[in-house]
């Protein structure tokens, strides 16, 4: 008698997409299964990383095409001031908000919940412009060479009998320190506060496997108003050795890939309570749906969120 085999099952994963579920099942379920949003757009924190991404991003982009640094400059704050106020093609082209113009594949609107200058609790424009300024003037001596910006690279990671499990992982920029040791991924962190990173990150470990590397520098980028550049712009290396890179790898990635799988098929996404507040803020689904009574979910869910563009870890910001 022949044996037949069950199919082995495709899992796609990124940090983002790991540390989600990690947390919270329910919330990675509304996030990257029913891809919900917020109808209020990005909160502040998300909406002044994001800022900072695109400047450094077309700031890099630029760099790499030969551009001199002060164009490079000036482009990345273009680009962020595009971000920023939308892009005048993409509202005047559909009133409903619904299609973007031939630059953009989808609406490009701008920051909804970001003012103009700092307020209680929340970062304004003109604060994260004078920030990048402060940036670019403290790296002017930078003798780093770009060699990449937000770069997808996708590996298989882990496979057994039943499970295999590609991960993706965006690089912000490939550098090269010019010191003899090649390429090494940075990751682009804005902060409001001053704290140690944690080494235990999905997104570091992930990055590290699949650039074969085993260092991440984390360029931390700082928006507070009483520190001098040189206390808030700080590029670490994070380090790992083989041995914990394996044991992620080997163990803690597929431990979390059977949960995710056996969630989507048994369709239940157990929430959990204790990560409602993080150093963000609040999740996005804690008030509307966490603290709502069953009976009023589905309408708050309705009231309150959009369906988004489904979850590409090609495209996803990290």
């Amino acid at each position: 008698m022949d044996i037949i085999l069950a199919p082995k099952k495709n899992l796609v994963l990124d940090a983002s997409m790991l540390s989600t579920f990690c947390g919270c099942a329910r919330n990675a379920d509304l996030r990257f299964n029913s891809n919900l949003v917020p109808i209020a757009g990005k909160s502040n924190a998300l909406e002044s990383g994001s800022l900072v991404h695109t400047n450094l991003e077309y700031y890099a982009r630029n760099r790499i095409n030969g551009f001199s640094r002060a164009q490079s400059i000036s482009a990345g704050m273009a680009a962020m001031q595009e971000y920023y106020h939308g892009c005048k093609e993409c509202k005047q082209n559909d009133i409903n908000n619904l299609e973007g113009c031939e630059r953009h594949k989808e609406p490009f609107l701008g920051c909804h919940n970001t003012p103009t200058d700092n307020e209680k609790y929340t970062t304004g424009y003109n604060w994260i412009v004078t920030t990048m300024e402060q940036y670019h003037e403290f790296y002017k001596n930078d003798s780093w060479t770009i060699a990449g910006v937000e770069q997808v690279i996708g590996k298989v990671l882990y496979e057994d009998d039943e499970l295999r499990i590609l991960w993706k992982a965006k690089i912000d920029r490939l550098v090269n320190r010019n010191d003899n040791r090649g390429l090494v991924s940075m990751d682009h962190k804005t902060m409001k506060q001053n704290r140690d990173s944690v080494s235990n990150n999905h997104q570091f470990m992930g990055q590290c496997l699949v650039t074969d590397q085993r260092e991440v520098i984390i360029d931390k980028i700082g928006f507070q108003t009483s520190l001098k550049p040189d206390e808030k712009f700080i590029r670490k290396s994070q380090s790992y050795s083989a041995d914990r890179l394996l044991e992620w790898q080997g163990f803690i990635l597929p431990q979390w890939g059977y949960k995710w799988l056996s969630c989507f098929e048994s369709g239940v996404w157990e929430p959990n309570f204790n990560q409602c507040e993080s150093k963000y803020g609040f999740c996005q689904f804690y008030k509307e749906i966490c603290s709502a009574d069953r009976g009023m979910r589905e309408e708050n869910l309705r009231i309150h969120f959009k369906i988004g563009k489904k979850w590409d870890p090609q495209s996803a910001e990290v």
